[in-house]
């Protein structure tokens, strides 16, 4: 296992002068230092909280993986979705837009022409799921860039964990736990969609 994770170039803690001097910003600031934000994942089995006992899942996991191996492991995990999917899509200060059910196959191909604005753009949340009334499986990578993944094939899900050689941590931490500093992409990358461009066009592809 090793001491730290990949971020996304544009994810990164505050520096010390830029948090207040007195506050809990600082106490978990210095709390990150020790943190175990390190490659792997923790499954929860399905609990039994009310509102899940209707919904067709039979665990939770939550997955760090160095952000250049992101994508990778995106495609790998939808390999668990069926043939058709739904996109779940998002500026972090919006609620989730649900695409229309197409195609996975043209649907992947078509977001591997923004794979880095989806693994590195910050301020964007995104996702796929199939939900039926038998079924219920999702991929969700939120702002901070890691995966939520509910499924139904556990032996599957770990299959695909031991070919990333990502292995359960018990006590792993992930980075929104802790103060961060969310950097636009366009400082880092040329030729990329911007946040709103992005979520304008998955929009008019999808809904």
């Amino acid at each position: 296992m090793k001491p730290t994770l990949e971020l996304p170039k544009t994810l990164r803690p505050p520096e010390m002068d830029e948090v207040p001097m007195n506050s809990s910003v600082k106490e978990r600031l210095e709390l990150r230092k020790t943190a175990k934000i390190v490659e792997g994942y923790k499954i929860l089995p399905k609990d039994d909280n009310p509102e899940h006992s209707n919904l067709a899942f039979n665990f939770y996991a939550e997955i760090n993986i160095d952000n250049s191996k992101l994508w990778n492991l995106i495609l790998e995990l939808s390999n668990e979705l069926p043939n058709e999917i739904s996109l779940i899509f998002n500026h972090v200060d919006s609620e989730p837009n649900y695409g229309k059910y197409s195609e996975k196959t043209n649907t992947l191909e078509f977001l591997n022409k923004y794979k880095t604005e989806i693994t590195s753009d910050t301020f964007i949340d995104f996702g796929m799921i199939f939900h039926s009334e038998s079924e219920l499986i999702e991929i969700f990578v939120p702002e901070s860039k890691y995966i939520k993944f509910w499924g139904v094939d556990q032996e599957s899900f770990l299959k695909i964990m031991d070919s990333f050689n990502l292995k359960e941590v018990d006590g792993i931490e992930f980075v929104d736990e802790y103060p961060k500093v969310r950097e636009a992409l366009r400082l880092f990358e040329k030729n990329i969609a911007e946040s709103n461009e992005l979520i304008e066009l998955l929009k008019r592809e999808f809904e």
